[in-house]
């Protein structure tokens, strides 16, 4: 469900509610009120099994939600008014189905809703590089994360390095983490890999492996072409055990210097 586009499930949501609504009102001949009320009730019902087996997440939720219950909501509010037009005008009313007041409310919340839903496709479907490193997205994921820091901090490794100074904008310096057991013995032959994430532009993340140079000792040249902040991923893998890492790195754009008189 989570890779089927929002628009696709709204608006065939939205269609089968209208069906839903006109077949009470106009095939049952039931009233706009009960009418909406047992398609709302219809749609939840539809949903919500699928909402919880498939969890879009709460902002997917909430806009399915609010959009499903307002398009009968919607439609009751707009027959009922032409309801009550004909008991006080009779039978032989004049004027169309829509009056322009109710209309013209539906007609606004469903267009916020809209733009709404293009906003959260939109963000779901853009992935910042620190998003790569957001555990906390799935319980799972979160609850498993934790347990492997509890782990990590129980082994008592310590890993340590990255730049002896601040990097700058295409300019290659050497990175290096050195790794050593709870007893400052060093860790060799580990496999260590430093992601560098860019959160201003995904197409420059790098995902880099370092080689030991000596022994604990694991080194790589790294150039960021980037300006901006980076979110430094550091890994040390020996068999099962893995130790992370993490920091952030600021490139700034180099400051010239003020126009002599």
């Amino acid at each position: 469900m989570n890779d089927v586009n929002l628009l696709h499930t709204l608006g065939g949501g939205t269609i089968l509610a209208f069906l839903l609504f006109f077949g009470f009102y106009l095939g049952l001949k039931w009233e706009g009120k009960k009418a909406a009320f047992v398609t709302i009730l219809l749609m939840w019902l539809l949903y919500f099994p699928l909402a919880i087996l498939y969890w879009p997440g709460i902002d997917t939720f909430a806009i399915h939600f609010v959009f499903f219950t307002m398009a009968g909501y919607g439609l009751g509010i707009i027959t009922n008014v032409r309801a009550t037009r004909m008991k006080m005008e009779g039978e032989g009313t004049s004027g169309g189905w829509f009056h322009w007041g109710p209309a013209i409310i539906v007609t606004f919340f469903l267009l916020l809703t809209i733009v709404d839903s293009n906003i959260i496709s939109i963000a779901g479907q853009y992935k910042p590089g620190i998003v790569a490193h957001d555990f906390r997205e799935k319980e799972g994921q979160y609850n498993s994360y934790q347990k492997q820091m509890a782990a990590q901090a129980k082994r008592g490794w310590k890993v340590s390095g990255g730049w002896d100074y601040p990097p700058k904008k295409d300019i290659a310096k050497p990175f290096v983490i050195t790794a050593l057991d709870h007893e400052g013995q060093p860790i060799d032959q580990a496999k260590v890999t430093v992601k560098f994430l860019s959160t201003v532009d995904t197409d420059k993340d790098q995902n880099i492996a370092l080689k030991e140079t000596s022994k604990g000792v694991y080194r790589h040249e790294v150039t960021l072409d980037s300006y901006g902040e980076w979110t430094i991923v550091v890994e040390v893998r020996k068999a099962e055990a893995l130790h992370e890492l993490t920091g952030k790195i600021e490139i700034d754009p180099e400051k010239k210097p003020p126009a002599s008189k």
